[in-house]
């Protein structure tokens, strides 16, 4: 399912989020009933965001195509394929998003409005309160991955063209004052 031999902190990732191989299953099972729902929430999404002038400057002219391609992101991920090619997929858009300057306030925003959304969709059309907990489980837990996978990237793209090494960002993120044994 996941490619992760190497990846220690996706492997520490995923043992936290919980997304799992029965997750996938879950995934493929919900597909035919979320995908026709797709369109809809790409729609109301990018509406959203024009409604907001800081993120519309970066929407201006290209919205057909940034809705193209959300569809199909979005699509993808009912495709059951969350191995490498998944993995790199999700870690181009961090990248993009730092070479266009998206700040990543807006892929967390983004990411709670589709979990809010999707999983509406869910509890709208799955109508049996186990699939619909299961379901909307699975689905927010491939989002939360997403998000890790995208921001992860972002960071590291970011930290790459700053000229800051992975271990510096570490060492910064963990350095603090102890604290007293009580």
């Amino acid at each position: 399912m996941m490619t992760t031999a190497n990846d220690v902190n996706l492997n520490t990732f995923l043992h936290v989020c919980g997304f799992r191989l029965e997750d996938r299953e879950t995934i493929l099972r919900i597909a035919p009933i979320i995908l026709p729902h797709l369109g809809r929430v790409t729609d109301r999404f990018y509406d959203l965001l024009l409604q907001d002038e800081r993120i519309a400057e970066y929407l201006e002219g290209r919205i057909d195509l940034l809705k193209k391609t959300h569809l199909g992101w979005l699509e993808s991920l009912f495709s059951g394929d969350y191995g490498a090619d998944f993995i790199q997929r999700q870690e181009k858009i961090g990248e993009v998003h730092v070479n266009v300057r998206v700040p990543p306030l807006f892929v967390a925003a983004s990411m709670s409005f589709l979990r809010a959304e999707l999983s509406s969709v869910i509890s709208q059309y799955i109508l049996d309160r186990e699939e619909a907990g299961q379901s909307t489980r699975a689905l927010l837990g491939l989002l939360d991955l997403c998000q890790y996978l995208i921001d992860r990237k972002y960071n590291e793209t970011l930290m790459n063209n700053l000229g800051i090494s992975q271990t510096l960002l570490v060492r910064l993120q963990t350095t603090g004052k102890k604290r007293a044994a009580s």
